[in-house]
């Protein structure tokens, strides 16, 4: 498959730690190292890295995301093969090929509007790399479960699964930013909003959401979008919907889980991808770093409830930074958490 580097076994005996007696993941996970063997795996998820971080040094974030896959992988195979593990479910796949991109990208500045040209070109391919390796896999019924990278991302896995699916995709985005900067250039901030206007993006919604991050011109586009929806269609449901952090906050305890299960169903009543920002967990090493946010024993019984969703086409998990955790594990613990949480 173009622009796809398959799995190297030889790799993955290197890094899992392994233990006499106690099979690892990376010993008994089934490793697609061609084209063939993808089309005769019955794995329902595949795992698939994005080593870059071009998406975040262009929208001015810390970079960091690049180094996620391969510190991911070797945590991930290192991990017993518990009785519940789905190891008949998870197929490893391999990586996005984005080096020569991430070498002609090294130098840039975000700041200087030349370079912001070149990084438009540069994460413009990225998004066609990603749209191509990402459209065969949902139109052969694969689940694919991308990680690392920046949240830029989210553009080409949207456009490849429409693509793949035949028509628009609903998005839940578990996030503390909205991602719906202007699109004067591709960064990491605004990949949603251009798979909304390119029609790749039906419903999209929100949860976790930071409102002093809601600037004036990401308000009027939301309110640009809605209005244009209801004018045109009629529908009640918003296409572009939010449930804040604060409003989590202020809902008590009991009725957190309900009011979230209530606000997520015109979303996954069709064709819906799951995106997690990392970001939205309190002091979670990512690029845009934060004391407040969620708690990852909050975030883990929601994740659980979509979990084996019949509507549920992809899973992305990104802007980690394991360099940027509070610990050395921190980022690719819970990563780790979250693929097992939700590949059932």
């Amino acid at each position: 498959m173009k622009y796809l580097n398959y799995i190297n076994p030889e790799y993955i005996d290197q890094i899992t730690v392994k233990r006499r007696g106690e099979p690892r993941l990376g010993e008994v996970l089934e490793l697609i190292t061609s084209a063939p063997q993808l089309k005769r795996s019955n794995a329902q998820y595949l795992l698939i890295g994005i080593p870059e971080d071009l998406g975040v040094k262009a929208n001015g974030g810390r970079p960091g995301a690049a180094k996620t896959w391969a510190a991911f992988l070797s945590h991930f195979c290192s991990m017993a093969a518990a009785q519940n593990s789905p190891t008949d479910k998870v197929a490893i796949l391999g990586s996005i090929d984005c080096q020569d991109l991430m070498e002609q990208g090294a130098e840039l500045n975000w700041s200087d509007p030349e370079d912001q040209k070149t990084f438009d070109e540069l994460i413009t391919s990225l998004d066609h790399r990603v749209e191509t390796v990402i459209e065969p896999l949902i139109s052969a019924g694969f689940i694919p479960v991308v990680i690392g990278g920046g949240h830029n991302n989210a553009l080409g896995i949207l456009k490849g699964s429409a693509k793949g699916l035949n028509q628009s995709m609903h998005c839940l985005n578990i996030d503390a930013h909205t991602d719906l900067r202007p699109d004067d250039y591709r960064h990491s901030g605004n990949g949603f909003q251009r798979a909304l206007v390119e029609k790749h993006l039906g419903r999209y919604g929100i949860f976790g959401l930071h409102e002093h991050t809601l600037s004036p011109g990401i308000s009027n586009f939301i309110q640009h979008i809605n209005f244009k929806q209801h004018k045109s269609q009629h529908q009640e449901n918003k296409t572009i919907d939010y449930l804040s952090l604060n409003k989590w906050l202020d809902t008590p305890l009991p009725h957190r889980n309900e009011l979230f299960a209530k606000w997520k169903e015109s979303i996954v009543e069709d064709h819906f991808g799951l995106e997690f920002d990392l970001d939205v967990i309190a002091d979670m090493g990512s690029s845009a770093q934060s004391p407040v946010g969620l708690s990852l024993q909050e975030i883990r019984p929601l994740v659980r409830s979509i979990a084996g969703h019949a509507n549920l086409r992809y899973i992305h998990l990104c802007e980690g930074a394991p360099e940027l955790g509070l610990y050395p594990s921190q980022v690719v613990k819970t990563l780790s958490v979250l693929c097992l949480d939700l590949m059932v």
